[in-house]
């Protein structure tokens, strides 16, 4: 097999696309990028909107056509997508057809967000999804030879130590949650907010729609109702004393619920302490105790940061092993690695 791919999702600085794009690299690969955002009208007014409505076929089709040209221009044996909701089935037995192996980096909660349905899974030779809960639909769906497990990372780009003090007089924030917010996230973090033993704590939630979903509760006077990503996101995390680590809850119509997600594995990689919701998978990613600590109820998360809150040296040395153990096992150059392992066994086999 050569070693040229074409990527065709998003790149923007910390996306999944653009660091695995860089990790094929580092594996030795030449990647060409088609950006979808090259072929999309970009913006919130109702005139972009609009345009969007307008121009929105004409220009799926123009991606369409310069993912199929970028592959024949350089000889493509890989097309390499996260989510792919862009990409047309006839795009995907084009490439197929000239023997391109099709690859979708699934990170994403539900398939419906990106349109999935049966055929347009079916054009992929390899699906690999960071969710566990998903393996068992899609191996009926496409079967079992073309899904894999690879889990989310970080990138080492974005997601990298901005600030992390030296002491605990350093931090900035004590307590901190970032991520767009739920009703389900709320309930398990308001005790946080209500507990006696943390009234003079600095306590923050930061993401879209905490003013909606937490009015009217102890939360309310510590949103920082804004999305944060990039060096500001790392940034946030060091130097904060505590990462809280909470996920969107289950699903209404299928029941799944997230065991680890993006944030597992940024909040160590950008030097912070990890204060995870338990489960079985994250205690399989990072060494419990160690690495990272959790709680299962909302009166253990209390618990747990009353307790870090009074011990800096034990929460400082468990951030600096859970840093080690990002870096070392869990960017998105590793994940990239484990999808060129997956794709050169897969051709070895066909």
């Amino acid at each position: 097999m050569n070693r040229r791919a074409v990527f065709a999702t998003e790149f923007w600085f910390g996306a999944n696309g653009r660091s695995l794009a860089q990790g094929f690299r580092e594996q030795g690969w030449a990647v060409d990028e088609v950006d979808v955002h090259h072929y999309s009208p970009r913006g919130r007014s109702l005139a972009a909107r609009a345009a969007g409505r307008l121009l929105g076929p004409m220009q799926r089709r123009e991606y369409n056509r310069a993912i199929l040209q970028s592959a024949i221009d350089h000889d493509a044996s890989v097309m390499l997508t996260v989510k792919g909701g862009e990409i047309d089935v006839a795009t995907l037995d084009a490439l197929r057809a000239r023997g391109v192996r099709t690859v979708n980096y699934y990170p994403d909660f539900e398939f419906e967000y990106a349109g999935f349905d049966r055929e347009r899974l079916r054009g992929y030779d390899l699906v690999a999804t960071t969710k566990s809960f998903h393996l068992d639909t899609l191996r009926t769906m496409i079967g079992a030879d073309r899904v894999a497990l690879v889990h989310h990372g970080f990138s080492p780009l974005a997601h990298r130590a901005v600030a992390v003090p030296d002491s605990d007089a350093g931090f900035e924030r004590d307590i901190v949650y970032i991520g767009n917010a739920s009703p389900y996230k709320r309930d398990w973090l308001l005790p946080l907010f209500e507990a006696p033993a943390l009234a003079h704590a600095r306590k923050f939630v930061i993401g879209h729609r905490w003013s909606d979903v937490a009015a009217g509760t102890a939360i309310e006077p510590h949103i920082l109702g804004r999305a944060m990503a990039g060096d500001f996101y790392s940034r946030e995390i060091g130097v904060s004393k505590i990462n809280i680590a909470l996920h969107m809850g289950p699903a209404t119509a299928s029941g799944w619920q997230d065991l680890v997600s993006t944030r597992t594995f940024e909040i160590p990689a950008a030097g912070g302490f990890m204060l995870h919701i338990d489960n079985a998978e994250v205690r399989g990613l990072f060494d419990h105790g160690t690495e990272f600590d959790s709680f299962a109820t909302p009166e253990q998360l209390v618990e747990r940061v009353v307790h870090y809150l009074a011990h800096p040296a034990e929460r400082m040395a468990m951030a600096r092993a859970g840093h080690a153990r990002a870096w070392r096992d869990h960017s998105m150059d590793a994940r990239a690695a484990e999808i060129v392992a997956l794709i050169e066994r897969g051709s070895a086999a066909a």
